[in-house]
C-alpha cells in the first residue's frame, strides 16, 4: 500500500489529523457524578434521553461491523481511474473502524455504569423507534457492497460506493448523529436549568464531545470522497444522490416528530430541524449545489414539496 508522500490527499491528511485527535479513552471518565445526576431524571425524562442514547448505542455498533466492505470496495476500484487515491482513503476508513468500535465501547460503559442497564430495545420501540432511516440499513448497504465488488462492474461499484457513503457519513453522521447532538445539548441545558447548576452529566457532555470531534472528520471526509465519485461518474448525482436524500427529506424532515412527548419542558425541536436542513445544505454544497436538480437549494425544495402536499 504505498503512499505518495508528496500528493497527499484529503483522507491522508483527515487520518494525520485523527492519530493526533483521536487517542482519548473511553476508561478514562470518571462517572460518579454522572450517575448522581442521573438519578435527579424523572422516568419520563430518562425514557426521553435513553431513546436518543439508544440509537447512538446501537448505531456506533452497527456502523463498526458494517465499514469492511467500503475498504474492500475501494481497493476492487481501478485506482488510475479515479480522482483520487483509493488506498489513501482505504488507510483513513481504517482508522475510522478503530473510532467506531471505540464510541461503541464508550456507550456499553456508560449504559452499563450510569443507566444500570444494556438493553435498548425498550426505548426504541413505539414512539421511540427511529423514524424511515435506521443504521439497521448499512447491513444492506454492505451487502450491496460486495455483491458490486464481487459483478466485476465499475459503473455499479462506483455508484454502490457513493451511495453508501451518502447512507453513512452524508446521512447517518451528518443528519441523524448531529441532530442527536443537538438534542442531547436541549435535554442537559434544560435539565441543569431545572436543577438551578451549571452543568449535569459533565462526563458524558466531556466524552460525547470527542465523538463529534471524530465524527467531524468522517462527515468531512465522507463529503470528500462524494465529490471525488461525481468527478468520476457525473450521473451519480441525479441516479444516487438525488433519490437517497429524497427519500431521507420525506421520511424526515418532512415528517411529524419523531417523539410525541417532550418531558424536557422549553425542549424546541424546530431549531434542531432547522440546523439540520443546513447540515444537508452543507453536504450538497460540498459536493456541489450545481451538480443537483433538486436540491441545489434544499429550504427552496422543501418549500415547494410542503405547497404541492
Amino acid at each position: 500500500m504505498p503512499i505518495d508522500y508528496s500528493n497527499r490527499e484529503k483522507s491522508y491528511e483527515l487520518y494525520r489529523k485523527g492519530k493526533r485527535e483521536g487517542t482519548w479513552d473511553p476508561d478514562d471518565y470518571d462517572l460518579t457524578q454522572d450517575r448522581e445526576d442521573w438519578e435527579q431524571f424523572s422516568e419520563a425524562e430518562q425514557h426521553r434521553f435513553l431513546a436518543t442514547c439508544s440509537g447512538f448505542y446501537d448505531g456506533e455498533e452497527d456502523v463498526t461491523r458494517t465499514l469492511a466492505p467500503y475498504m474492500m470496495a475501494l481497493d476492487a476500484l481501478p485506482n488510475d481511474e479515479l480522482p483520487f487515491d483509493t488506498v489513501q482513503e482505504e488507510m483513513y476508513l481504517a482508522q475510522q473502524v478503530y473510532e467506531e468500535a471505540k464510541h461503541t465501547d464508550l456507550f456499553s460503559r456508560y449504559f452499563e455504569e450510569v443507566f444500570g442497564t444494556q438493553n435498548t430495545a425498550p426505548y426504541r420501540e413505539g414512539g421511540y423507534q427511529e423514524q424511515g432511516y435506521s443504521t439497521d440499513d448499512l447491513y444492506d448497504t454492505a451487502d450491496d457492497l460486495l455483491a458490486a465488488v464481487n459483478s466485476g462492474d465499475r459503473t455499479e461499484l462506483v455508484y454502490s460506493l457513493g451511495e453508501a457513503y451518502l447512507n453513512y457519513m452524508g446521512i447517518v453522521e451528518a443528519q441523524l448523529a448531529r441532530g442527536g447532538y443537538l438534542s442531547f445539548d436541549q435535554m442537559i441545558e434544560l435539565k441543569a436549568t431545572q436543577m438551578g447548576r451549571d452543568s449535569v452529566l459533565e462526563s458524558f457532555q466531556q466524552a460525547i464531545g470527542k465523538v463529534r470531534q471524530d465524527e467531524t472528520r468522517h462527515i468531512e471526509n465522507g463529503r470528500w470522497v462524494m465529490k471525488q465519485l461525481a468527478i468520476a461518474e457525473p450521473d451519480i448525482v441525479a441516479d444516487v444522490y438525488e433519490p437517497r436524500m429524497e427519500e431521507y427529506v420525506e421520511n424526515r424532515l418532512l415528517s411529524d416528530p419523531l417523539y410525541d412527548d417532550q418531558p424536557f419542558e422549553g425542549y424546541d425541536p424546530d431549531r434542531i430541524g432547522h440546523q439540520l436542513v443546513q447540515y444537508l445544505q452543507d453536504t450538497i454544497d460540498y459536493i456541489g449545489a450545481e451538480r443537483f436538480d433538486q436540491y441545489g437549494d434544499v429550504r427552496a425544495a422543501l418549500e415547494a414539496e410542503t405547497a404541492a402536499d
